[in-house]
């Protein structure tokens, strides 16, 4: 590590924002991703945390631990692109998508399920946790996506802290889950049901029509260009009457088929 290590908590010294840009362009470029599809403003707020990450002061000397240490590259760029979920977060999310996801299906028995940024993977193995409730989950398929290996792999390990499961009603907490120490495992019958995969959304695209696309609090960090292209390749991705789940602060603007039906929640209209 460097010899300029920082205390944990401290703060480091302020950077100009065309130096941030240039860092971040160039860390995004070593795990596959372009910084300037972000907004310039986000990636310099979580800079600070990207050093403490790293335990150096500045940015020269975050680009020489990089250099020196390039596995370390995607750890430092997970401290940007922070990804915060928990299962059920938005109880009244998970109520709406548990009520429509019968009438999105019918008259199949099951449903195909994307979770863009899917983090550790709480929210589609929320889905999952509904879908088997319903008696649907064995026929349904479900995918999650993060551009950060690490996540991915947390996600594949079905294992959660005890904040990450706080909103799991006590019933599924002893249905489906097994309590290791201060952990809890995913019994294998809803792990096994989804499918991880490391991909950069902003390029590549999962083909196939799906009945319910989460994407929660992802594209805030994007800047206008990207979201609107994503928007447009949600729209075209969603069967008709399919869902699209999105953070508090996000909105599809510009499609033309997808109505509000409840807070976070759209639905695919007929044209």
């Amino acid at each position: 590590m460097a010899e300029r290590a920082i205390e944990h908590g401290a703060e480091p010294p302020r950077s100009e924002p065309g130096e941030t840009q240039l860092f971040c362009q160039w860390l995004f470029e070593r795990v596959g991703l372009d910084a300037r599809a972000y907004r310039a403003e986000t990636l310099l707020r979580r800079l600070p945390a990207c050093l403490r990450e790293l335990r150096v002061r500045t940015i020269a000397e975050a680009r020489r631990e990089l250099e020196l240490e390039p596995a370390l590259c995607s750890a430092a760029v997970s401290t940007i692109l922070i990804g915060v979920t928990t299962f059920f977060r938005d109880p009244g999310v998970f109520t709406c998508v548990r009520d429509l996801l019968p009438i999105v299906a019918a008259p199949r028995r099951g449903v195909q399920v994307w979770s863009i940024g899917c983090s550790g993977g709480d929210e589609l193995y929320s889905v999952a946790l509904l879908l088997a409730e319903l008696g649907m989950l064995e026929n349904s398929y479900l995918l999650g996506t993060d551009c950060r290996p690490e996540a991915i792999e947390a996600a594949k390990s079905a294992r959660y802290d005890a904040m990450s499961i706080k909103y799991v009603p006590a019933s599924f907490r002893q249905r489906y889950f097994v309590q290791e120490n201060q952990r809890w495992r995913l019994r294998p019958a809803i792990a096994i049901a989804a499918r991880f995969r490391t991909e950069n959304i902003l390029a590549s695209h999962q083909p196939g029509i799906w009945d319910l696309i989460l994407c929660r609090n992802t594209t805030m960090y994007m800047g206008a260009e990207a979201t609107s292209m994503l928007w447009e390749r949600f729209e075209s991705s969603l069967r008709v009457g399919g869902l699209l789940v999105l953070g508090k602060a996000e909105r599809p603007l510009g499609t033309k088929r997808l109505t509000a039906i409840s807070p976070c929640v759209y639905r695919k209209a007929r044209v």
